[in-house]
């Protein structure tokens, strides 16, 4: 019996040390932990989903799932993706970088996973969470062989230090 508190007291303290808390979307009236963006003719859509843990510094997962909802392939080979933080020092903070050489068929589905840490390390890595907030920028994506406006999501912490 002993060994069973043991090995549950253990198990609780690991999983305290590698919590993660979500980020919310906060688009279109929406202030979610999953967010559908839809264009507005329904030929595509771009399921997203975020969460960050705390350690020595902060670490940010961000998942996109395309779907190619069209007759015409989803093009993301001249598309670039920017994400801006207001208080964690990514390391391509505020500047576009290409998104992955990818076509997406008709009916399909590509899923996008970007994942970044601070770079810098603070006495108190949850101070940076307080007031946060990221945006998500995606453009030169293509619909067979028309241009799409550009995506523009934004994204705010839960802090479980501030909800009771």
């Amino acid at each position: 019996m002993k060994a069973a508190a043991i090995l549950l007291t253990a198990a609780l303290l690991l999983s305290s040390c590698t919590s993660s808390y979500p980020y919310l979307v906060t688009n279109n009236d929406c202030n979610c932990e999953r967010f559908v963006f839809r264009d507005s003719e329904g030929r595509f859509q771009i399921g997203v989903s975020a969460r960050y843990s705390v350690g020595d510094r902060i670490h940010t997962v961000m998942e996109f799932e395309f779907r190619n909802s069209s007759r015409l392939p989803l093009s993301l080979k001249q598309a670039f993706l920017k994400g801006s933080s207001l208080n964690i020092h990514y390391e391509f903070n505020d500047r576009f970088q290409p998104m992955p050489y990818v076509v997406i068929p008709p009916s399909g589905t590509y899923t996008l996973t970007l994942e970044g840490s601070d770079v810098e390390t603070t006495d108190d890595p949850w101070l940076k969470i307080a007031g946060e907030k990221v945006v998500i920028e995606m453009k030169g994506m293509l619909l067979g062989s028309k241009p799409l406006a550009p995506v523009i999501l934004t994204f705010r912490p839960i802090n479980p230090r501030l909800t009771p």
